[in-house]
C-alpha cells in the first residue's frame, strides 16, 4: 500500500508552549486523551498518579484548554490487597501500581466519563511492586489496562474493571509474587503483558479501538527485544456501559480482551495513534520506531515520529519521516499525536490547521503547527 503523504513536503514549525507542564503540576506520560462531548466541550485528562496530580482540562479547542479541577479517586492506588478496591488482576494477582489515563470517551446520553488506564507492576506500590525476577521498583515490570469511571464531569473516580490482559500471565517462571496456582511464564523471552496504548473512537463503524502495545524482554538482562502493535475493539454503546473487548487474532477480530490470543497490526511500533484525515481520505497512524540496533539515537525506542497512511484500520503503508534539525535527524519525540483546531469535529478528525503534539516520558507537551505542502502541484493541504 502507498504512502498517501509521500506526495507531500511537511513542514515543521516553532514549538509551542502548552498548559500540559510540570511546572502546573502535570507530568503526561503517553499521548494525550481527548474527547469532545455531544455538546461540544472538549475535555483531556492528563496526569498520572505517582508524581504531580491528574487534572481534568476542557475547552472548546486544543488551543483553549485550561485546567478546571484535579480528579480524585474513590479507590486507592499503590499497595497490592488494598490497591484498585482489591479487585485482583484477571490472573489471581493482587492488583497495584499507578494509573497513567492513555483514553477517554464520554457517552453522548448519560454524559458519564470513562478513563481507559495503563498500570504496571513496578511503580509506585509502596513497597509490594515485583519484575520480571523478583520482587523491586521499575523495569521490566508486567501491564494492563483498567477502566474507571466518573459521574460528575471527571472530578471523582471509580473503578470498573481490568479490560485487556494479554494471552501470557503477568509473571515469569522466576517469581510468583502471590504464589498462586497459576504457572508463570517459562520462555526465556517475556512478555510484559498488554499496554502502553491509545484510544480510537471510530464513529464510521460503530467501534472503540485500543491500539496498545505488548515489549518483550530477555529474562536474564531485561533488555527489550520486541515492541508491536496490536487491537483490540469494543462496539460503541450509548446508555452508560462499556461493553467487553474483543482482540484481533489471525485476520478478524475473535479473541478475548482477557487471555486472548493476539496478531500484530503493525511491528515495531510504540504508542500509535490514529486520526482520520479529511483532506486525504485517509487514517493516519502517527508512532515511533522501535526496533533493537536499528535506531540511530536510542538503542530501543527511536523517539522519532512515523506515518503511515491506510484505507481502513488494519492495512497500513510504510512509514514516512519527516526530516528535522533534531538529534535524531527526524522530527518527533517518545509520544506523538495529531490535533487540529476545529471546534466541532471529534478528536479523532483533523480538520483546520494540524498541530503536533509531542512529550517525553512526564515531561512537559509541546505543540509544533505542521504545514502539508503537496510536491505536485504546488498546493498546500489544510485538512
Amino acid at each position: 500500500m502507498e504512502n498517501i503523504l509521500k506526495d507531500y513536503d511537511i513542514l515543521v514549525g516553532e514549538a509551542r508552549k502548552t498548559v500540559f507542564t510540570n511546572e502546573k503540576g502535570i507530568y503526561q506520560d503517553g499521548t494525550l486523551p481527548m474527547y469532545r462531548d455531544k455538546d461540544g466541550t472538549l475535555w483531556a485528562i492528563s496526569g498520572h498518579t505517582h508524581a504531580g496530580h491528574i487534572g481534568m482540562f476542557k475547552g472548546t479547542c486544543f488551543n483553549d484548554l485550561r485546567e478546571v479541577y484535579a480528579i480524585r479517586t474513590e479507590f486507592k492506588t499503590g499497595k497490592a490487597g488494598e490497591a484498585f478496591c482489591g479487585i485482583k488482576y484477571p490472573e489471581g494477582i493482587q492488583s497495584r501500581g499507578s494509573i497513567w489515563p492513555m483514553g477517554l470517551y464520554i457517552c453522548p446520553n448519560t454524559h458519564r466519563f470513562f478513563a481507559f488506564f495503563h498500570n504496571e507492576t513496578g511503580w509506585n506500590c509502596q513497597g509490594s511492586g515485583y519484575v520480571v525476577r523478583g520482587e523491586g521498583e521499575g523495569e521490566p515490570d508486567f501491564r494492563h489496562i483498567g477502566l474507571m469511571y466518573s459521574d460528575d464531569e471527571g472530578k471523582n473516580w471509580n473503578f470498573s474493571r481490568w479490560v485487556l490482559t494479554a494471552e501470557q500471565v503477568c509473571f515469569s517462571k522466576y517469581f510468583n509474587p502471590d504464589g498462586v496456582n497459576v504457572i508463570g511464564q517459562l520462555n526465556q523471552v517475556v512478555s510484559l503483558g498488554s499496554g502502553d496504548f491509545t484510544l480510537f473512537v471510530n464513529e464510521k463503524d460503530g467501534f472503540m479501538y485500543l491500539l496498545y502495545n505488548i515489549v518483550s524482554v530477555d529474562a536474564q538482562t531485561g533488555e527489550a527485544e520486541r515492541c508491536d502493535l496490536y487491537m483490540a475493539r469494543s462496539r460503541i454503546r450509548e446508555d452508560g456501559v462499556i461493553g467487553d473487548f474483543v482482540k484481533y487474532y489471525n485476520g478478524s477480530f475473535c479473541e478475548a480482551g482477557n487471555f486472548g490470543k493476539e496478531s500484530p497490526v503493525v511491528e515495531y511500533a510504540w504508542h500509535a495513534r490514529i486520526v482520520y484525515f479529511e483532506s486525504i481520505k485517509a487514517y493516519v497512524m502517527t508512532s515511533t520506531n522501535v526496533r533493537r540496533g536499528q535506531n540511530p539515537v536510542n538503542e530501543f525506542v527511536a523517539d522519532y515520529a512515523e506515518f503511515r497512511t491506510g484505507e481502513d484500520l488494519l492495512h497500513w503503508s510504510d512509514p514516512v519521516r519527516i526530516p528535522y534539525k533534531g538529534k535524531s535527524g527526524y522530527f518527533g519525540n517518545h509520544y506523538i499525536s495529531l490535533v487540529s483546531d476545529s471546534k466541532r469535529l471529534s478528536v479523532n478528525e483533523l480538520n483546520g490547521n494540524v498541530s503536533a503534539l509531542l512529550n517525553h516520558n512526564a515531561t512537559d507537551v509541546l505543540e509544533y503547527p505542521l504545514t502539508f505542502h503537496k510536491k505536485s502541484p504546488d498546493k498546500s493541504l489544510r485538512a
